[in-house]
């Protein structure tokens, strides 16, 4: 299975944001794969990011294409469609970003985190939070890529 068709690998590249090799992107996927396992056997929905995959609630695992000393890790995050929609719809209507209902969708994203990471830690897995490993992926999960699935 290709992951990153060549045409959209060669114009990241040109952009200086290569992707990982197929393989390391592909054990991502695996890694995806058992890490939503393990969220559903602790009765947790969890799925596994696809473009063609419509916003669930549950746990969302995205594989970390991207070439760099994390590639093949997973962001982890929780997903609350239902919460974020009305938390987006009260920002526009009332252009109040302080809005009761976006403050709810950011604590319970928040409160996810730990669950997150404690489960998939118990289930043996390298979680940590994603801030320490992308300052942007806040409320995230990150796990680790298994280092010897690439060899």
């Amino acid at each position: 299975m290709t992951y990153i068709d060549p045409e959209t690998r060669a114009k990241a590249e040109a952009h200086g944001h290569p992707f990982a090799a197929e393989e390391v992107i592909a054990a991502g996927h695996e890694l995806a794969g058992r890490v939503c396992r393990e969220l559903h056997r602790a009765g947790l929905p969890a799925y596994v990011q696809r473009p063609e995959v419509v916003s669930q609630p549950g746990a969302l695992v995205e594989v970390n294409d991207s070439l760099g000393e994390h590639a093949g890790g997973l962001y982890v995050r929780w997903s609350a469609p239902e919460l974020a929609e009305a938390a987006r719809q009260a920002v526009i209507e009332r252009q109040d970003p302080a809005a009761p209902e976006w403050k709810r969708h950011a604590e319970v994203i928040v409160l996810m985190q730990p669950a997150l990471i404690g489960i998939l830690r118990l289930a043996g897995f390298s979680a940590v939070r994603a801030e320490e490993i992308d300052d942007l992926a806040q409320g995230d999960a990150f796990v680790h890529a298994d280092a010897s699935s690439f060899s």
